[in-house]
């Protein structure tokens, strides 16, 4: 309950904040790494649209670790920073052998159809083979998704071009629980998550 706590109060600080780099809690802003396992925290079924142009949701990552975060193509400020880092992630964990299937969901779904998604995830050196970008849902079934399965709001910004997300990265288990909970912006720490997920992942 407190863990589930946290994140609210994580989440409210973000919709007082503003854009660019307070999107997180000061609280939190050291926690490189939380452990929401015990939080009995279940993402939400679906199945969207990835950057291939092709169905794909809970059905494809069921018995597979995942992490997932949040991101749009033409973001001013935090994904230019995050994108990065989940692909440092993504290349750490395939030079440990982890077996981890990666999802970036879009908060900005009107216009990051497929082939625009496959361009962002070319332009960062992204890996398809384990890395999907979704779309092909509309704003307001995402908000609702990331509020339901990662606690997160997402909200449009007035007279400006960003969109307020989650910074964070989520583990997912492959029975679609969300079990940690990675700071995906500045306090990122591969190393950290790295040896984290040689403990969880199996």
């Amino acid at each position: 309950m407190k863990i589930l706590k946290l994140v609210l109060f994580t989440n409210l600080i973000v919709l007082l904040s503003g854009c660019g780099f307070l999107y997180s809690a000061p609280e939190t802003k050291s926690r490189t790494i939380v452990d929401v396992s015990e939080a009995d925290w279940q993402v939400a079924e679906f199945e969207y649209t990835n950057h291939e142009g092709l169905p794909f949701g809970s059905n494809d990552l069921k018995g597979q670790y995942w992490i997932a975060n949040m991101i749009f193509a033409s973001c001013p400020t935090v994904c230019m920073t995050m994108t990065p880092n989940m692909i440092s992630l993504q290349e750490e964990a395939k030079k440990a052998n982890i077996d981890v299937q990666f999802v970036s969901f879009t908060v900005d779904p009107e216009f990051d159809d497929p082939e625009g998604l496959t361009r962002y995830g070319n332009a960062y050196g992204a890996d398809f083979a384990n890395y999907n970008f979704l779309t092909g849902y509309s704003l307001e079934e995402i908000k609702d998704f990331a509020r339901v399965s990662f606690k997160s709001i997402i909200q449009e910004i007035p007279d400006s071009l960003d969109i307020m997300h989650s910074v964070n990265f989520f583990l997912v288990d492959g029975n679609g629980k969300v079990i940690r909970i990675y700071d995906g912006n500045t306090d990122f720490n591969a190393k950290a998550v790295i040896k984290d997920l040689k403990k969880v992942v199996r």
